[in-house]
């Protein structure tokens, strides 16, 4: 069968799919036709967040997910770092060096080979529920190398599976968290201002703008005006 065959078939299941389990089958078969045998689909972790909650799909190789999680590894791991800022699709060893060849990053890539995981491609993806989401597909080969349609093929399988995933997981809501007046002081927030300057910005007194910035706290149920800012670039109610 030929790799469009094999992504566009891919992409026509998906929209059959009911459970994130089969369609994470569904994929894992697909992408070993190409050299990989594991992968993940998670949100990329922003300001201290922690993976393990926003995995939609839990493809790696037994043992290694729970490692990586107790370990902490996403703050240090090359891949997740570069996923958090890139916009295009790459392979892990492609990443810039200074995140490549960091000692933490060195040590995440070391003990993955343990459990067969020595190179790999991830997709970086927007989402309505993250900061970024990345579909990451790893493989036991040393370098792999793919020509230039069976990566197009890749890319669209994962983009399809992220879509099909986040509509199984999070169903659309009509529900808006802000208000106009929220969203502009939240945004102001995000952009380093102070209660006060964002008063004299938007001519409103310093108090109101901190009980606007209360309420904002309340509907994203966090305790600081940061982890409010990235609730709400993640929800998509501001923008960054």
């Amino acid at each position: 069968m030929s790799v469009e065959h094999v992504a566009f078939d891919f992409v026509e299941r998906c929209n059959q799919c009911r459970k994130p389990s089969d369609l994470l089958n569904d994929l894992l078969s697909c992408i070993r036709l190409f050299g990989f045998e594991h992968l993940i689909l998670s949100g990329v972790p922003v300001a201290n967040q922690k993976l393990a909650p926003l995995v939609e799909l839990n493809g790696w190789p037994d043992g290694w997910f729970e490692r990586y999680v107790s370990e902490d590894h996403a703050k240090r791991d090359g891949v997740c770092l570069w996923s958090a800022r890139s916009i295009h699709p790459f392979f892990w060893n492609d990443i810039p060096n200074p995140l490549l060849d960091a000692e933490g990053s060195v040590r995440v890539a070391n003990e993955a080979t343990a459990f067969g995981i020595r190179s790999g491609y991830a997709v970086p993806l927007q989402s309505r529920q993250h900061w970024q989401a990345v579909v990451s597909m790893a493989s036991p080969i040393q370098k792999l190398e793919l020509p230039s349609r069976d990566l197009a093929a890749i890319t669209m399988m994962a983009a399809y599976a992220a879509s099909a995933v986040e509509a199984l997981l999070f169903p659309p809501t009509e529900e808006v968290m802000l208000s106009t007046r929220e969203r502009e002081i939240l945004q102001w927030y995000a952009a380093g201002k102070s209660a006060w300057e964002i008063s004299e910005i938007l001519s409103i007194s310093e108090r109101t703008v901190e009980k606007h910035n209360e309420r904002i706290r309340e509907r994203f149920e966090v305790a600081t005006t940061r982890q409010a800012v990235v609730e709400a670039i993640r929800q998509r109610e501001i923008f960054p």
